[in-house]
């Protein structure tokens, strides 16, 4: 079992990076910086797995890791971080910010074709 769960854990850790692109000394910092870009439902399975790798540390504590939950939470999370596409996630930051940039640009121009017509020379 104790192997079973440290083979989910590195596996789960080693999608965060390729995926989210998130680097973390264990999972639990990787959960910590990845944020709002992990599900509510996600998240709690992630805590699920801290908290069985944690139980698994002590020996009578590791009966209570229930083997089946552990799968669960693994297939969870690994379906939805198999979902996530790095390449779409770069293209959306890259027009997020050209729109912002277009946005910014475009209010200045309205602010000194304002003061243009204000001042008489349009």
């Amino acid at each position: 079992m104790g192997n079973h769960l440290q083979d989910s854990i590195d596996e789960i850790r080693a999608l965060m990076e390729s995926h989210l692109r998130i680097k973390g000394r264990d999972l639990r910092a990787q959960t910590r910086r990845a944020g709002r870009l992990l599900s509510r439902k996600v998240r709690r399975d992630v805590n699920y797995l801290i908290q069985a790798e944690e139980l698994q540390k002590n020996p009578k504590l590791a009966r209570m890791v229930d083997d089946s939950k552990v799968t669960k939470a693994r297939t969870n999370i690994v379906a939805f971080l198999q979902t996530i596409d790095p390449r779409e996630q770069m293209w959306t930051r890259i027009i997020n910010i050209a729109a912002s940039v277009a946005l910014g640009l475009i209010a200045i121009f309205v602010v000194v074709l304002y003061v243009l017509v204000q001042r008489g020379f349009v």
